[in-house]
C-alpha cells in the first residue's frame, strides 16, 4: 500500500496522489511536446539556466525530478511556475495534473453537488453524456442524465483517462448518498475501463500505480446483515471482466448474500432525495 514519503526536517511529506500526478503531468507533457525525455523538456523550457562547462553541465534538474515523482511542482503564480511554464508552450497537458481525481483520492469532495462539479471538469465527451445540455432554468444547474446500464456502456465505448475518472467520481458521489445502485455500476465501469486505460501507451507504464491508488477508495460494499455494510477493497489486477464481473458485483451489493435478478432502475444522481 502506498505511503506518504517523509523528506528531509523542513519539508512537507510528499503525498502519494501528489507524486503520480506530477508523473502522470509529465507523461501527458512528452506526448503533446514531442520531446522524449526530461533533460530534452529542461532545454525547451529552462534552457537559459542550464550551464555547459569545460568538463561537465550544470542544470537545475528540476524536472527530473518531476519526471520521477520525487519532486512536485508548486500551483503558486509566478515567473517559475512550472506548470504554467509548460502549459504556455506545449498546451494540453496541464488539464491532468489538474484533474479531479486527485481531490477525490484525497478525500476533498464532499457531497452531491462537489462531485457533480468535479465532474463537470471533464472532457466535453463525457460531460454531454452524463448531463443535460442547459439547466432547467435560468441559475439553477444543469440536472444528470440517469445513469443506467446504456449510459454506463456508453461511457466505457469513450475509453479515454477522462472517462475512467467519471467513473470513479461517480463511485464515490454514490458512496456519499449511499446509493447501491449507483456505486455498483459505476464500479463496474471503473474496472471495464481500466482495460482501456492500459491501452493508452503513455499510461501503460503508471497504469499499475495508478490503480492501486484508485482501488484503496473505490470499495466494494457487502452487508452481512441488513443493519451492517462492510467495505472491502479489492486490488483489480486480477479482477474476473464481463459477465463474471457483474455477477460479483451484483452479490457484493445485496443484503442477506440475496442477490437481485436485475440492478434497480436507473438512479439519478444528482438527486439525493432518492436514495432509500
Amino acid at each position: 500500500m502506498p505511503t506518504v514519503t517523509k523528506p528531509g526536517p523542513g519539508r512537507p511529506p510528499k503525498n502519494p496522489v501528489d507524486k503520480i500526478r506530477t508523473r502522470l503531468w509529465i507523461c501527458w507533457l512528452k506526448q503533446v511536446s514531442g520531446l522524449r525525455s526530461a533533460y530534452a523538456i529542461e532545454m525547451a523550457l529552462d534552457g537559459d539556466r542550464v550551464k555547459r562547462r569545460a568538463t561537465d553541465v550544470n542544470r537545475p534538474r528540476k524536472w527530473d525530478g518531476y519526471e520521477k515523482g520525487t519532486t512536485v511542482p508548486s500551483t503558486a503564480p509566478g515567473p517559475r511556475n512550472a506548470i504554467a511554464q509548460a502549459e504556455a508552450r506545449f498546451p494540453g497537458a496541464a488539464r491532468y495534473f489538474f484533474s479531479p481525481l486527485w481531490s477525490y483520492l484525497k478525500g476533498e469532495l464532499v457531497g452531491a453537488a462537489q462531485f457533480a462539479q468535479a465532474i463537470q471538469m471533464l472532457d466535453a465527451d463525457v460531460v454531454s453524456l452524463l448531463f443535460e445540455d442547459t439547466p432547467p432554468s435560468p441559475g439553477m444547474p444543469v440536472r444528470p442524465k440517469p445513469f443506467d446500464d446504456s449510459r454506463a456502456q456508453r461511457l466505457c465505448a469513450l475509453g479515454s483517462f477522462d472517462a475512467m475518472v467519471a467513473a470513479v467520481l461517480l463511485a464515490g458521489l454514490a458512496e456519499s448518498i449511499a446509493s447501491q445502485e449507483l456505486r455498483v455500476r459505476a464500479l463496474s465501469a471503473y474496472l471495464e475501463l481500466q482495460v482501456r486505460v492500459r491501452q493508452i501507451p503513455i499510461l501503460a507504464t503508471l497504469a499499475p500505480e495508478l490503480f492501486m491508488l484508485i482501488d484503496q477508495h473505490c470499495k466494494h460494499w457487502a452487508y452481512p446483515s441488513p443493519s451492517e455494510r462492510v467495505e472491502i477493497v479489492i486490488f483489480s489486477q486480477e479482477m474476473p471482466t464481463g459477465k463474471d464481473l457483474e455477477d460479483f458485483l451484483r452479490s457484493a451489493v445485496a443484503p442477506n448474500d440475496e442477490a437481485p435478478a436485475s440492478i434497480p432502475a436507473p438512479f439519478l444522481f444528482g438527486d439525493p432525495q432518492q436514495v432509500g
